[in-house]
């Protein structure tokens, strides 16, 4: 079958690869489609937990060709995966925390066994409800490539616990940060703010429920909240109740300090990938909650019910779709931050639809 394969830093060849084979219990999926994650391109660029050779991608959705073993699942079903295989045996296994799995993460798919950037792809520890969930017909294949990166909004929104009157900074309106931007609405939080240097991805924010964006290349991030909330304690700072720091860069860290107000809650899901300084006292002074996020627990199937009903809408977030031939292509679409947000890769030629650009216009 073919595959796309990391050879050196941005260089993905296309190969021929072993076809997997599935043991008892575990399922091979013919890929429909797989979208690219911020993840895989520190790989791509940097050569993270790679080797040449390995497959990447690890947001895919398609059709179960073979299944031995797997009680409940038949072939021929559509289903998505969660390629963060758990150990099942550690502590944070048995107390339902299997985002924090302690065990080997050799099985983890993209990073371990083969990833999806392939024709189809092995799930080496298959189980219905765990690791593999049905997709019904409302879901289409570009929102079950979806699932796992709304996923991760909905185990962020989730921590932070906002409530109904809170006035909320999402920092960052990637993928994840519109995904929390769309499900804060949902849930009904007061004011709603996002930061975002990229004007496609602004306008976005606002369609998904944003009450104002704020471009920090030329306003100062804290300042506006200041103007919506009042000064926070001392007279410094503004008064968020949840900052969501969507993006790993440092300067929004610090933003995320001064804006958040004295007692606030901080969630940090974007991937900073090296030392970030900060002003740790910020932090004791204000008493602020700081919470980490990674990953998801048990949010997939919370995340399908959102895209059969329509809360969450995948063209609202997959911006192009290239066919696996066109590989590099997407990973160079993808790095463009101001001119995509979420790039799909379709292995067969025929369902990928090109290059979309629509949404910028939106």
């Amino acid at each position: 079958m073919r595959a796309a394969a990391w050879m050196a830093p941005e260089q993905l060849e296309l190969v021929e690869h072993d076809e997997p084979v599935a043991n008892d219990g575990q399922a091979v999926i013919d890929v429909a489609a797989c979208g690219v994650c911020g993840s895989d391109l520190h790989s791509f660029s940097h050569g993270l937990a790679v080797r040449p050779g390995s497959v990447l991608g690890h947001e895919f959705c398609g059709r179960v060709i073979a299944a031995p073993g797997v009680d409940g699942l038949a072939v021929g079903e559509r289903v998505t995966v969660r390629p963060l295989i758990p150990c099942g045996a550690c502590e944070r296994c048995a107390a339902g925390q299997p985002q924090l799995c302690e065990g080997d993460h050799a099985h983890d798919i993209g990073y371990g066994s083969p990833g999806a950037f392939a024709e189809r792809v092995l799930v080496p520890r298959a189980v219905v409800g765990e690791t593999v969930f049905r997709l019904p017909p409302e879901v289409d294949d570009a929102g079950g490539a979806l699932v796992e990166p709304l996923a991760v909004a909905v185990h962020a929104v989730g921590l932070a616990a906002a409530g109904s009157g809170d006035t909320v900074l999402v920092l960052g309106a990637g993928t994840i940060g519109l995904a929390v931007t769309r499900l804060l609405r949902l849930a009904g939080v007061g004011v709603l703010v996002v930061a975002e240097l990229s004007e496609a991805r602004r306008r976005r924010a606002l369609k998904l429920g944003a009450d104002r964006v704020v471009d920090p290349a030329v306003q100062d991030v804290t300042k506006v909240m200041q103007e919506i909330t009042g000064a926070g304690g001392y007279g410094l700072g503004a008064r968020a109740d949840v900052v969501f720091e969507c993006t790993g860069a440092a300067q929004a860290l610090a933003a995320a300090l001064k804006s958040a107000r004295q007692g606030g809650t901080i969630v940090l899901a974007g991937i900073y990938g090296r030392e970030v300084g900060v002003r740790v006292d910020r932090i004791i002074e204000k008493e602020l909650r700081v919470q980490g996020t990674v990953a998801y627990r048990d949010e997939f199937p919370a995340v399908i019910d959102h895209l059969a009903r329509g809360s969450l809408v995948p063209g609202d977030f997959v911006s192009h779709t290239y066919a696996l031939d066109d590989i590099m292509q997407a990973f160079r679409t993808q790095m463009d931050r101001t001119s995509s947000l979420k790039v799909h890769v379709r292995p067969t030629p025929d369902t990928a639809s090109g290059r979309r650009v629509e949404w910028l216009d939106a």
